[in-house]
Order: structure tokens, then sequence, then C-alpha cells
């Protein structure tokens, strides 16, 4: 994947994050590597940041089949490792982020979702916490950050999907529309966060942040913790092999806890 970093000259102070990585917009460790160092590295031009996907879905979670490719823990360690990485400069930017999810969101993509201050999706969009069927344990600490704890088990306990209105009459993500008006609200509200004043907005976002005490590298980190030790006893890997090889049962299609 490549992670395309975007300054357009007709909305100053706007900076656009959009990955790419088809067909299935597998988020790789590379992607996860390159949003945390562009949005550590954000200028005092920089006032609001938007991460957006180009193609099929906003993320398919974690790309497994490099995680296989790759020798040892290697893949394992540096999904677990960047993936913190990312969601923590996210959670502490000194600007506002903004996430824009269209058609689907799995794993790795929910964390990022979940780290943001505003998230925008298609209201059809489906999420989907598929941890429990991937040999893995991560997605609770941004998911208790967006759901009542008992409607976040069910979903994590089942790996059951659900369309992102459905999550958002539950309290999760900002704003849900029609996919084809995604792209110009994220738009509106970037520039219209960039209009403040850039010093009153980083003040109020470090405020609201110390209010909020959400931890993400620390909840993360505990997290990993149970990744690692499934790895080692060998149930996380063959979670994988699974998938990779076809075999994985998993529910698709239809939404979990539907509003009506």
């Amino acid at each position: 994947m490549t992670l395309e970093v975007q300054r357009p000259s007709d909305s100053p102070g706007v900076v656009r994050l959009v990955l790419s990585n088809p067909p299935a917009n597998a988020t790789s460790i590379e992607d996860l590597c390159s949003i945390a160092d562009t949005i550590e590295d954000v200028t005092q031009e920089d006032r609001v940041i938007v991460i957006s996907a180009h193609g099929k879905g906003f993320s398919a979670g974690g790309d497994l089949k490099e995680m296989d490719r790759l020798d040892g823990h290697e893949g394992i360690l540096g999904q677990c490792l960047e993936s913190a990485r990312a969601c923590t400069a996210i959670s502490r930017c000194s600007v506002p982020v903004i996430v824009v999810v269209h058609d689907y969101c799995l794993g790795v993509g929910i964390e990022l979702v979940g780290s943001a201050d505003i998230a925008l999706a298609n209201e059809a969009a489906l999420f989907q916490w598929t941890e429990v069927d991937n040999g893995t344990v991560g997605g609770a600490a941004q998911g208790f950050r967006m759901l009542p704890p008992q409607v976040l088990r069910h979903l994590m306990f089942t790996a059951e999907p659900i369309t992102a209105r459905d999550l958002w009459v539950r309290g999760a993500l900002t704003e849900v529309m029609p996919i084809a008006d995604l792209d110009a609200r994220a738009q509106e509200i970037a520039q219209t966060i960039a209009s403040k004043s850039p010093n009153l907005v980083r003040h109020l976002k470090a405020s609201m942040d110390a209010i909020e005490a959400f931890e993400v590298e620390n909840a993360m980190r505990f997290e990993q913790g149970f990744i690692f030790q499934l790895n080692m006893e060998g149930s996380g890997s063959a979670a994988r092999a699974a998938f990779l090889e076809g075999t994985r049962k998993g529910i698709k299609g239809r939404s979990a806890l539907p509003d009506a």
C-alpha cells in the first residue's frame, strides 16, 4: 500500500492522507508506519488531518498475507507495534484528525477510526471486529471508546458485521450519510476547523484529550500482551493460517443488532 500525503492549495491547513492497497485495502505494516511518521511530523501550518482510502473499502484489516510472508514473529510484531504507534499518533496529534470510511472497515481499520477525533462513514458501510476469527484479541481499546460495553462485547465475541448506521444510532461515529456525500462533507468539516484560530484549536484539543484521559498506547500494549501469548501458544498463527487457506468460517453480509 502507499500513503499519499496531500496539502491542497485551495484548502490551506488541511492535510489529506489517502491509503491505497488494491484489491481489498489490507493495511500493511508500512502503511501504519507512514501514518505515524506523517502525523508525528505535523507542522505549524497544518490545522486538521483527514484520513481516507482510495478504491475498494477503507480497510480490510491488517495484511495477514504480509504477516505470513515475513520470517518468524516479524509480521505479528510489526503489525502490533506499528498499529499502536499509528493509533497513538492519531490520538495525541496536536490538531484534529478526521477519519472517513467507505464500504467496509475491519480490524486495525476500526482502531484508526476509534482513535480519531471525528469519524464519518457512508451509512451502509460494514464494520467488523474480526479479531476472534483471526487469532488475536485487539480492538477493544478503541471499541470501548465508541460503544457501550455490552454492545461491543457482542460484536467482538461473535465477529458479526454491523452497518455504520447501526453503529451510529448506538453512539459510535460522528455522522453517517450516503456515500456520494462523504467526501464533500469531510472537506466541509475540515475547512471549517481550518478556518478557526489554530492556536485555540490546538489548546482546545489538548484540553479535551486530557479530560477524556484515553490512553490508547497503554490500552493497546496491554491487549498485545495477550496477542503475543496466543502466537507463542500457536492458536493465533493457526487462526491466521485458516484464513489464508480459505478454511476459516466467518459471518458476512448482514448487520448484527439492526436498528429496525
